[in-house]
């Protein structure tokens, strides 16, 4: 059950509920008491035969009774202590465990947060945590208090008599052999049960968000076999775990039952030849009798605990991922928004292909650059890179003449406002989103952002206004409404960089009507960067930035890539809409 790798990962699990020493000693003594408990019913039972019975002493007629009751009442006590304590010490190991995993997903490089994908990471928060919460609320304290309680009887069945407990103990190699093979099963196949909720998460998460287009595409069957694929392997590998679980326990409880007919059997004959009171010969059985539950539990939390190791494995694999690394130390303040990139190339990790190849560009201070370019050409790597999602594999970045990499990550994110061509808000209230992150802004700036953003008119007429919650992502609001709240999130951040992905083509043309008004005027003394998706959208734009595989091939305004009849020219000529 026990090999040094689980002790390391059980005792690194259990630094989580160090910090709550005087509940544990408390929880501790309640546990030992309980074990103290459970020979003394058997030494009553003794003096109850031996002393009441047969010796009729009337002493023992008040005493015994007392006894036998006052240790049913300070067991019950002691369960209670022991079952309240032990659980709300687990519980708040377990807050701070999702609270590290929850601050280690948002400090993971990007790449690496990527690598996890959506679903693995709720799986190790929603399934993988109360798995280790069993190891830690239900599995010490089974541990310590079966442990301790059949120490206690071996203890009295060894005072009682010893050569029939050496006896007795000639299983033990046996069952902890048994026990041993077991939990090596077991963890293998709980590893596997966690891969199989992760891309059940996964997939669950995938078919919510594209509902429509399974719909459109007739593709509800496929996805059907999909999940029912992934959900079945889950049932396959609990199955494992189950089948060896209910084995393991009667397994170990025949061969105990086995050991007692024995000893049974020669006690009897003991007892036959006056080496046994009638009552030390009842109470050695009652002791006996009364280790087989304590087994029975602690060959049953093999498999409780060897879920939680695996849980645990999982966990801490994601907690001892490095965080992105921030390497600058200097404030970024009253910046222009000057951006350059200095024969910048960029692959990402894990790939030979070099997405940017010596890119050189200049982005002057309160301008507009539209990058164009088909899908795979670079224009999100771009954005990527100046945000400091990604470093730069050689070359640099620098903002108003800063190296980028010597700004603080969060001073330089703070220069840069985005608003998506997929409009993320959160399910709060219309303040909160406008103001996301932030609650030094007071509400009449609030306010001045929507209606700059044109969303003033709808939101007044919400139920409650600024006040009113708009669903998970906004789904209370149409699409150019809640395109209009991203936007007034952009101009109460007010930042001196300004990324745009262009959102406007699936809007009706009132609606995009307004939020082109709304852009207009949020582009205007801002350093502007349009990842292009329409060519009709950019043609005002002070360069246009043509990108092919990652390599500058044009620049110029829109007039100029015309005459010079090139690229940019052909995916004019071709249409409106690129692709990517």
């Amino acid at each position: 059950m026990f090999d040094s790798a689980t002790v390391k990962l059980y005792r690194r699990l259990l630094n989580y509920i160090l910090p709550y020493k005087s509940l544990i000693a408390i929880t501790l003594l309640a546990l030992l008491t309980i074990a103290v408990m459970e020979p003394a019913i058997a030494w009553i039972l003794k003096g109850l035969v031996d002393e009441s019975l047969i010796a009729k002493d009337p002493d023992s007629f008040v005493m015994m009774p007392l006894m036998l009751a006052g240790v049913f009442i300070i067991k019950g006590f002691a369960e209670y202590l022991s079952k309240v304590f032990s659980k709300w010490i687990a519980e708040k190991a377990i807050l701070n465990i999702r609270a590290d995993m929850y601050d280690k997903m948002h400090h993971l490089p990007y790449h690496q947060f990527q690598k996890y994908g959506t679903g693995s990471l709720m799986s190790k928060i929603t399934y993988d945590v109360p798995q280790a919460s069993s190891a830690l609320s239900t599995a010490w304290v089974i541990l310590i208090r079966d442990s301790l309680t059949v120490l206690a009887l071996i203890a009295y069945l060894l005072y009682i008599s010893w050569q029939l407990t050496l006896l007795m103990l000639i299983i033990g190699p046996i069952v902890a052999f048994i026990i041993d093979k077991a939990s090596r099963l077991m963890r293998k196949s709980s590893k596997a049960m966690q891969q199989n909720m992760g891309q059940l998460t996964h997939r669950l998460e995938e078919s919510l968000t594209a509902h429509q287009d399974i719909k459109i595409y007739g593709a509800e069957n496929y996805e059907k076999k999909r999940f029912h694929k992934t959900a079945k392997e889950l049932m396959n590998n609990t199955m494992r775990v189950t089948r060896v679980s209910a084995i393991n326990v009667p397994l170990v409880q025949v061969l105990a039952a086995i050991a007692l007919a024995g000893v049974v059997y020669i006690a009897m004959q003991m007892s036959a030849q006056n080496m046994f009171t009638p009552g030390e010969l009842l109470s050695y059985i009652t002791a006996m009798a009364l280790t087989f539950e304590p087994i029975r539990r602690l060959t049953s939390v093999n498999e409780v605990i060897q879920k939680g190791m695996a849980a645990a494995e999982s966990i801490f694999e994601l907690l001892d991922q490095p965080t992105e690394v921030d390497s600058g130390t200097k404030d970024a303040l009253n910046m222009t928004g000057h951006i350059e990139f200095n024969s910048t190339s960029f692959s990402y990790p894990e790939s030979d292909r070099t997405v940017i190849k010596e890119l050189e560009l200049t982005i002057p201070a309160g301008t507009t650059t539209a990058l164009v370019g088909r899908s795979g050409s670079g224009k999100s790597t771009i954005v990527h890179l100046l945000s400091r999602f990604y470093e730069p594999t050689s070359g640099k970045i620098t903002l108003d003449g800063f190296d980028i990499s010597s700004i603080k990550r969060k001073c330089l994110r703070e220069q840069i406002s985005m608003v998506s061509q997929k409009v993320t808000l959160f399910a709060d209230t219309v303040e909160a989103n406008i103001a996301y992150g932030h609650t030094e802004f007071d509400r009449e700036r609030i306010i001045q952002a929507a209606k700059d953003a044109h969303a003033w008119e709808f939101i007044e007429k919400l139920p409650e206004g600024l006040d009113t919650f708009i669903g998970e992502n906004g789904s209370n609001l149409s699409g150019g409404q809640r395109q209009r709240i991203a936007i007034a999130r952009a101009f109460l951040k007010n930042a001196p960089i300004l990324i745009m992905d262009e959102a406007t083509s699936a809007l009706d043309n009132e609606s995009e009507k307004m939020i082109q008004q709304a852009m207009e005027k949020l582009r205007q003394d801002r350093t502007v960067i349009i990842i292009a998706h329409r060519l009709s959208t950019i043609e005002n734009a002070d360069q246009i930035v043509v990108l092919d595989h990652g390599k500058l091939i044009e620049k110029g305004t829109h007039q100029e890539l015309l005459e010079l009849k090139g690229n940019y020219a052909q995916l004019y000529q071709q249409g409106d809409e690129i692709d990517g």
